[in-house]
């Protein structure tokens, strides 16, 4: 970890003077906050690994007054009460009301650094543990609502309650059920998987529970359903707007008896949990008569929401080259980065089909790819060989794509040596670099 960086709060100016030194001199970042006001702004400002908080600061409930508002708002953030009165009960109160330690004053530095490399030690395994976890995760994304998803994520995945994923289609929603069922207690058993669009309206209910020999015409022989598979484990509805509204009466039973009945047999006690998505709003559904209202809320006890990608921008490179990389890998050729340019065109479109739209177009990119990168060109290159996709610009397009491949081809060869370019194209110079302009090509930055 980087130096870590602590919030001093003490209104004894002289005590925040030589502390702070002392804690510098020591390797840490300190800021120092001498009364309540400046300690809000403080924490709310910035990132801050540790707080030390005097108890009595300005003057005892203020002190834990400020640590209500910390426990509160910074959860995460551990804070060492400093004791001056060396009143061990409000000590004692002190950490049953969030605070993580306390130390006396005056303060013996080298007690004081022991337990500031203890609490360093403990927020280096929480962060290698909290990477552990990401990476469980197995979706990519840095931007602010991939962070909260990642969040959510990680705190669904510690109860054995209902989760509802909601978001549009593309989005990852699958990826998301996958990553709770990896990050719970039965994360070492595979997850049990229905797609409900994908099961005749005649079948949900033998496939779900089962059935006995002899059930209806046809069974000869007993078989399990997908709740019975997944007893002590998991299992994801995905598209449950698509249960027929005979099978939503039963699925309600499951949840919330924690029975399943199979068809022409008895009544089967089962330990499941339940992860279920859908692309449509299920509130709307259940208003319209399509999806029974107490289901929804038996299925909605979490609710996880994927946000589309037009709003995380950022996220859009990270994916686009973890996309290409991927490909490549598995086809066995030599990457193909992607041009500044390249990226900024991709996060300028809307992506109605989200990630999955943006994984097929990376992919369909590379197999076409004209040189040994992605520039803009092989994003935009008119390749539908439907004559009815052809508009009166096609050729212009398809001229203005050959012109900027076979020049970008003839820079790499001449080491971007505008001159030679120039020569081998058989144009002026001058031409050459509005050519360059025009057709978006980037020049190396020397």
């Amino acid at each position: 970890m980087d130096r870590l960086k602590i919030l001093l709060a003490d209104d004894d100016q002289i005590f925040l003077k030589l502390t702070s030194r002392l804690l510098e001199e020591a390797g840490y970042r300190i800021e120092c906050a001498a009364c309540v006001d400046e300690a809000e702004l403080a924490l709310s400002k910035g990132k801050h690994d540790i707080m030390m908080l005097d108890m009595c600061y300005p003057a005892l409930q203020d002190g834990f007054n400020l640590l209500g508002k910390v426990h509160e708002f910074y959860p995460a953030l551990p804070v060492l009460m400093i004791s001056g009165s060396g009143n061990i009960p409000d000590a004692v109160l002190a950490i049953k009301n969030g605070a993580l330690d306390f130390i006396e004053k005056p303060l013996d530095m080298s007690h004081l650094l022991i337990k500031l490399e203890r609490i360093r030690k403990n927020l280096a395994l929480n962060l290698e543990l909290h990477d552990l976890q990401i990476s469980a995760i197995g979706m990519k994304g840095k931007s602010k609502p991939m962070l909260d998803l990642f969040t959510e994520i990680m705190k669904a995945a510690k109860f054995d309650c209902p989760v509802l994923i909601c978001g549009e289609t593309g989005v990852g929603k699958e990826l998301a059920a996958h990553a709770i069922h990896r990050l719970s207690r039965h994360g070492a058993k595979n997850l049990i998987s229905l797609n409900c669009a994908s099961v005749p309206k005649e079948l949900f209910e033998a496939e779900l529970f089962g059935y006995e020999c002899g059930a209806f015409t046809g069974a000869n022989k007993a078989r399990q359903g997908y709740f019975e598979y997944a007893d002590n484990n998991s299992i994801f509805l995905d598209e449950i707007s698509q249960l027929p509204p005979e099978v939503q009466a039963k699925l309600l039973r499951v949840v919330s008896e924690g029975e399943i009945q199979k068809l022409g047999g008895k009544v089967i006690k089962i330990n499941t949990r339940i992860i279920s998505a859908s692309n449509q709003n299920l509130e709307e559904n259940a208003a319209q008569g399509l999806f029974r209202p107490d289901l929804l809320y038996r299925l909605n006890t979490i609710n996880i929401f994927v946000p589309p990608l037009r709003n995380r921008i950022e996220d859009i490179p990270l994916l686009a080259n973890y996309f290409m990389e991927m490909f490549c890998a598995r086809n066995e050729i030599a990457p193909k980065p992607l041009t500044p340019a390249a990226n900024a065109w991709l996060c300028e479109q809307s992506w109605p089909g989200n990630v999955r739209e943006l994984k097929n177009t990376v992919e369909r990119a590379v197999v076409f790819a004209m040189n040994d990168h992605l520039s803009v060109a092989d994003f935009t290159s008119d390749r539908d060989d439907d004559a009815n996709q052809l508009d009166t610009n096609s050729l212009k397009k398809a001229i203005q794509s050959f012109e900027k491949a076979y020049i970008e081809n003839v820079l790499r060869v001449y080491k971007y040596n505008v001159r030679q370019c120039a020569y081998h194209l058989q144009i002026d110079k001058s031409n050459l670099f509005k050519k360059i302009a025009s057709l978006g090509i980037e020049l190396p930055k020397k």
